[in-house]
């Protein structure tokens, strides 16, 4: 009998509105799409709008619509970095 195991990531999400989950990782399969897992810090955090907002681990952005393994992650700690994409400032 040969059964697939789903293979985890272990994830947490900062933004300027806090942490989530607020202490530790949350542990999610490496095929979940990026957005569910944004979807629920958002939810859990009270964010009201995101639209417009980049998620970064480092400085790779990633493909939301992906999942974590087609971003490269397949297992191992992921720590996003979830806001407003940053304007270059100043005056030419």
């Amino acid at each position: 009998m040969s059964e697939k195991q789903d293979k985890h990531v272990e994830v947490v999400v900062l933004t300027t509105s806090g942490r989530w989950p607020s202490t530790g990782f949350e542990s999610v399969p490496d095929h979940q799409k990026v957005q569910h897992v944004l979807n629920e810090a958002a939810r859990h955090l009270h964010i009201a709008s995101t639209e417009g907002w980049i998620a970064t681990v480092g400085t790779k952005p990633l493909n939301v619509g992906e999942s974590f393994e087609a971003n490269g992650f397949k297992h191992g700690e992921v720590q996003i970095d979830f806001g407003p994409r940053h304007g270059g400032g100043g005056n030419a």
